[in-house]
């Protein structure tokens, strides 16, 4: 999905060959109401999650000069969320997807406004920073699965890919501008400000989710949230090319892609000789190569052999990562730091609608769920990790290291029975007996 920028219109190709754009110029699967209003007010959450993202690091910072507090409040909204996502899911299975995610959108809104009042009135404390992240781990729990099992209810199978490209593409365009919003508008405006346009993002999106369509929930069959969970879990198992993709995913956050976060600026500051500004085109550069990476796959729509080209892009951004750690200068870095999160967000674009299409719909939210437990888990242990060992045996080594462990992880691609969406087979639910 390619375009150029004309004025205030954007114009895109008509003949695609994969339905991408209607006659009037605009993408299918925006024609699609209750999609258009899902990804317009998860565009403006985004972007107002990226301002939020640099003024609560400062605002941590400000309340508790100790770096432990900052630890505290990105603690307190992990655990809940990492605790909690299985739970989440089955939630989402249940009610209607719509009302939880909106549910959701309404608790985060309330919280940070009170927080940006808090923060005008000089009275806010850091143990109502971290109340605040707890509340945003529950609506996490609650909201990234929910967020992503909607998808099939709002467009048909064929256009789940475009959707999933549009999504993406705008998270990576988020990535790039949110940040550096965040720090003009704390520079100029102030800390209440930022929390205020964060809050008030909220509200866009809840109040594009109160204008979708209603949607009935799925309800239950009377057992316990324990037991569905469970059975969940059970499926997530039996399906064996769900859970190798997931195992090499979280492989690949571990061991080289979540990493960047800490392993970027320390190979810019100290082995490059690097300031701000070369961070900066580094980092911003990661954000271009996935959104634009998202728009060619929506373009041209799925290859034949999904999980072969998903894998093996996920195994390219592994060795990108290790050239990473080989750079000679800061525009060599850019480059590959393109090449990696272009290759991650190319296969995230595939791995997304294959889960909605493969997975049972009344079991979508709990498979996703399942997926995210293993980003949140493994993702910042890496981080950990990658810090710590960077400090000993130095940043390119972990580069190198970590990006040819997560190119060996696509060798799960050969694992029997992974590659059978793509060959038409079907595996049934490996049944097991109930607990109520």
């Amino acid at each position: 999905m390619t375009g150029r920028r004309a004025g205030d219109r954007w114009h895109w190709p008509r003949s695609l060959g994969t339905g991408m754009v209607t006659g009037r110029g605009i993408p299918v699967v925006l024609r699609h109401r209750d999609f258009a209003l899902l990804w317009s007010g998860q565009s403006a959450s985004l972007l107002g999650d990226g301002i939020f993202t640099v003024a609560l690091a400062l605002e941590a910072l400000r309340v508790d000069h100790n770096p432990i507090g900052l630890s505290l409040v990105l603690a307190a909204r992990l655990v809940p969320a990492v605790a909690l996502l299985l739970l989440g899911g089955v939630v989402v299975d249940r009610v209607p997807r719509r009302l939880a995610m909106l549910a959701s959108d309404a608790a985060r809104a309330v919280v940070v406004g009170l927080l940006a009042l808090a923060i005008a009135a000089q009275v806010l404390r850091l143990w109502q920073l971290m109340a605040m992240s707890a509340v945003f781990g529950i609506g996490d729990a609650v909201f990234g699965p929910a967020s992503t099992a909607i998808i099939p209810e709002l467009l048909p199978t064929s256009e789940l890919t475009q959707g999933s490209a549009l999504s993406v593409a705008s998270q990576q365009l988020a990535r790039m501008v949110g940040p550096a919003l965040g720090g003009l508008v704390v520079a100029f405006a102030g800390y209440a400000w930022a929390f205020g346009i964060n809050a008030a993002s909220f509200v866009v999106s809840a109040a594009c989710l109160a204008a979708m369509s209603r949607r009935p929930g799925r309800g239950h069959d009377g057992r316990s949230l324990l037991a569905q969970a469970r059975e969940g879990l059970r499926y997530c198992w039996s399906q064996r090319w769900l859970w190798v993709a997931i195992l090499a995913a979280g492989v690949g956050n571990f061991a080289a892609f979540s990493p960047l976060a800490v392993l970027v600026p320390l190979l810019v500051r100290h082995d490059l000789r690097q300031g701000p500004l070369a961070l900066g085109m580094v980092v911003a550069a990661g954000g271009a190569g996935g959104a634009i990476a998202s728009l060619i796959v929506g373009k041209t729509g799925p290859p034949r052999r999904r999980i072969s080209a998903m894998f093996l892009s996920w195994a390219g951004a592994g060795i990108a990562v290790a050239g990473l750690g080989l750079v000679p200068s800061t525009w060599a870095a850019a480059v590959l730091q393109a090449l990696v999160w272009a290759l991650v967000m190319g296969g995230n674009v595939l791995w997304y609608p294959l889960m909605q299409e493969r997975v049972p719909a009344e079991l979508q939210g709990r498979a996703f769920s399942v997926d995210m437990i293993a980003s949140f888990v493994l993702s910042p242990m890496g981080v950990l990790l990658a810090g710590a060992a960077a400090g000993s045996v130095g940043t390119r080594e972990v580069l190198v290291a970590g990006g040819c462990l997560a190119a060996l992880s696509g060798l799960l691609l050969f694992v029997p029975g992974v590659r059978d969406p793509e060959r038409g087979v079907r595996r049934s639910l490996v049944e097991a007996p109930e607990s109520r």
